[in-house]
């Protein structure tokens, strides 16, 4: 995960995007001038990164009505990869 958020930060901490995103997506990646990558280096304050597990999700047919809540209601069972809920 480290090197993914690496290499899409290159632009602003080196001025250009690294050598394997430009090999990898070739001329559809945008270029910059000498002026914008001097511009870019260093140009942030803050960089947050946003972390996302994932939910596994299975339909109830039969729902307990004497315990009611929004996922029978939507009539779903769902677990998170730790089981965690």
């Amino acid at each position: 995960m480290l090197s993914l958020i690496n290499r899409h930060m290159d632009p602003t901490v080196y001025g250009d995007y690294p050598a394997v995103m430009k090999k990898s997506i070739g001329k559809r990646l945008p270029s910059f001038t000498a002026a914008q990558s001097k511009k870019l280096r260093g140009s942030f304050d803050f960089v947050g990164v946003n972390y996302y597990s994932a939910f596994y999700v299975k339909n109830i047919d039969e729902v307990n009505h004497d315990k009611p809540n929004w996922r029978s209601d939507a009539r779903i069972e769902w677990r998170s990869k730790w089981s965690c809920i």
